[in-house]
């Protein structure tokens, strides 16, 4: 069973002024960090198989955005994108994923799922509808079986500092991608890549050395 509770939500707060979203995320996330928002982000906290989320719960561990970041949510840019989505999913009663994002990123319609951790470094750029996870979702046989949650595939994703991926990437559970490292658009990124490469294709290869 899923139980979410939506912290922000693009569809039902999109009449909120980019201050009110500012203000809504830091009651519950880095209020120490002055984070950008153009248009509102969906912010979701979701529990599968557990017993309830506590409304009182704290969250503040879960989503840290550093000083800096710009996150867009809008149809403004020139590219087709949609909301930025930040998801952290507990698994019963266990912890939240967490996703930390360092100084001065920028994410156009970016999509991220964490289970455990999603560790993005600072000054990376995504292009629009990049999708980030740590986790397959769900097993690939036997589902709805008692022991589906135990398979689940769980591997934290870390992007170094100043790192650029492309429109339309995917990354893909349990990968690093390397610092200054330039990932191609429409790339599925399913294992390493180094530092200082620029690497493209479906699955994700180096191209050559910057």
């Amino acid at each position: 069973m899923y139980i979410s509770k939506r912290i922000l939500c693009s569809i039902n707060d999109s009449n909120l002024t980019d201050i009110k979203i500012m203000e809504r995320y830091s009651q519950y996330f880095s209020p120490n960090s002055w984070v950008s928002f153009s248009g509102c982000p969906s912010i979701t906290m979701t529990q599968i198989d557990g017993s309830g989320i506590n409304l009182k719960s704290d969250f503040s561990n879960t989503i840290d955005i550093d000083s800096g970041c710009y996150i867009e949510s809008t149809e403004l840019p020139a590219f087709p994108s949609g909301p930025t989505k930040f998801t952290c999913v507990a698994l019963r009663d266990e912890n939240f994923g967490r996703i930390r994002i360092g100084k001065n990123c920028v994410l156009q319609g970016t999509s991220i799922c964490s289970y455990n951790l999603v560790d993005i470094g600072d000054r990376v750029i995504f292009g629009p509808n990049v999708v980030i996870m740590d986790c397959s979702g769900h097993a690939i046989e036997r589902r709805g079986n008692s022991d589906e949650w135990d398979r689940l595939k769980i591997s934290p994703v870390y992007i170094g500092d100043d790192a650029w991926l492309g429109y339309g990437v995917i990354v893909l559970p349990g990968v690093s991608i390397g610092k200054r490292a330039v990932i191609g658009a429409g790339s599925v990124v399913s294992k390493d890549i180094p530092d200082g490469c620029v690497a493209a294709g479906n699955p994700c290869v180096v191209k050559y050395v910057i």
